[in-house]
């Protein structure tokens, strides 16, 4: 889709105009190269005003050939080969120093007065990343490639019952700190049953993790099998003994189906899965 300023549109429609070329060769923000298919260097607002990084450019006066901007059945877009000459020598060295292999180019129309040096207005008409550029002591050459993500063969919509959220994200919605309990172990423990206090029922913290918080082992973690009211009991056990008084911090998870969405959290409004499929078509 492409987009134009609203101001530059009456240049669409407005007669004594020309209608130029000009590309983009983006390093970084600070470092972009601007070229426009003209016999005179153009200065113009690049991008259009209100956009993040509009400024005043000057764009080199080149002479540009290219194939043009098509898609093959209307789906894909293909390559387009851009040939610059005239460069300078500086932009020659930086080509064959590979600066511009990979980068984004965009290819633009620009709108100017007939003979002025000053464009009126840009529109933004392909974007993509280049190939490894290529030149002799006349041209430059390079190819635009399409965004991959255009050449890619997409499913129809994917169904299934797991839950897209991270547990407790910003699109869940739910907080963290109501989902764990800090607490102390009140006896030594074999790394696999942690007695504990933690005020919760049976299996709440199940599926969940414990994680130690203090002394040698500070940091280590394992997931939970089972729970009961005054003690966890580890599905991967620790492979050493745990002394009484260590601090412990005993966190639930979320199952990541409806079930656990709706009984456990009451929270389906943000529910991301998408669990109702008919399991054979309906016509």
């Amino acid at each position: 889709m492409k987009t134009i300023y609203s101001s530059y549109m009456r240049y669409l429609f407005s007669s004594g105009n020309v209608l130029l070329n000009g590309y983009v060769l983006s390093i970084n923000a600070a470092d972009d190269t601007f070229y426009v298919n003209n016999n005179k260097s153009i200065t113009c607002i690049y991008p259009a005003p209100g956009i993040t990084g509009s400024a005043e450019r000057t764009f080199q006066a080149l002479s540009v050939k290219r194939t043009p901007v098509r898609s093959e059945d209307g789906t894909i877009l293909n390559e387009i080969e851009v040939g610059l000459d005239n460069v300078d020598l500086a932009f020659k060295n930086e080509v064959m120093l590979g600066k511009y292999n990979n980068r984004r180019c965009k290819v633009i129309l620009m709108f100017a007065s007939k003979d002025s040096t000053v464009g009126l207005g840009t529109m933004d008409i392909h974007t993509g990343y280049l190939d490894e550029p290529k030149g002799d002591e006349h041209w430059i050459t390079f190819q635009i490639r399409p965004y991959s993500i255009f050449e890619r063969s997409f499913p129809n919509r994917i169904f299934q019952i797991g839950c897209n959220n991270t547990f407790c994200d910003g699109t869940c919605g739910l907080t963290l700190s109501n989902f764990y309990v800090n607490t102390t172990l009140s006896s030594e423990s074999n790394g696999t049953t942690l007695a504990c206090s933690h005020g919760k029922a049976a299996n709440y913290f199940t599926p969940g993790f414990v994680l130690i918080t203090s002394g040698t082992y500070n940091g280590l973690y394992r997931p939970i099998l089972s729970n009961d009211t005054g003690s966890v009991i580890c599905r991967i056990p620790f492979d050493f003994t745990i002394p009484n008084g260590t601090s412990i911090r005993v966190h639930k998870l979320c199952a990541r189906n409806p079930s656990a969405c709706v009984n456990i959290f009451n929270n389906y409004d943000n529910y991301t899965g998408f669990p109702h499929v008919p399991k054979t078509p309906i016509l």
